[in-house]
């Protein structure tokens, strides 16, 4: 029996519903993937609003997925596919980093690199980038969120020189994060708890750095 348009709206409903009122994150996550499974469009603005101020970091990640694979129904065979050889983070020490006003003695969030992984779900790639993120401001607490920014900048420029396995491994990582382009950022943001200005900036060292790769 086909679902009737107005009883696809009607589930539809019911999950936005579910996505803004359910007091358990697991809830509201799956009723995220939910709605971007479905593809409709009527439900972008309850996404919007979750991937912006949801509380659970997953919720807003999943809220981010949802809103690609309505923009990109294609995507959605991709993004919904078991993962396999997911990669593993370790701390490594990568010794002194200048960043001008700021000197950062620090570790810095590593990854086993191997050229068979898959590309990293949207969510999961988000989340990586969060991590590293947060772990610079753990580690600097007086740090601007630009300094934190130069800081990427400077770790990404060293990694390239010294392991460039890594290095395009992370570039792959912001590739799926920025997948969505300059448009994206505004969801991306919330998601990486930066300022949307601080995140165009992050794009434009990723777009700097991807023009490195081979054939580019």
């Amino acid at each position: 029996m086909a679902i009737t348009p107005e009883n696809q709206q009607a589930i539809v409903q019911i999950l936005c519903k579910l996505l803004r009122d359910s007091k358990e994150p697991i809830i509201r996550a799956k009723a995220a993937l939910s709605l971007g499974k479905l593809g409709i469009e009527s439900a972008i603005p309850d996404l919007s609003q979750a991937a912006s101020t949801d509380p659970d970091i997953q919720v807003c990640l999943s809220a981010i997925d949802a809103l690609v694979l309505i923009a990109k129904p294609e995507l959605i065979e991709i993004m919904t596919e078991p993962s396999k050889n997911q990669p593993t983070f370790h701390i490594k020490q990568v010794g002194n980093i200048n960043t001008g006003d700021v000197n950062v003695e620090r570790d810095m969030v590593g990854i086993q690199y191997n050229y068979t992984f898959p590309e990293p779900k949207q969510a999961e790639a988000v989340g990586q980038v969060s991590e590293v993120i947060q772990d610079i401001r753990q580690q600097n607490p007086q740090a601007s969120e630009t300094q934190i920014v130069d800081i990427i900048q400077s770790e990404l420029a060293t990694m390239h020189q010294n392991d460039p396995q890594k290095w395009r491994r992370w570039v792959d990582i912001l590739s799926v994060v920025f997948a969505g382009g300059v448009e994206a950022i505004k969801i991306v943001a919330p998601a990486l708890g930066i300022p949307i200005a601080i995140a165009q900036r992050l794009y434009e060292i990723y777009d700097r750095n991807r023009n490195q790769l081979p054939g580019n």
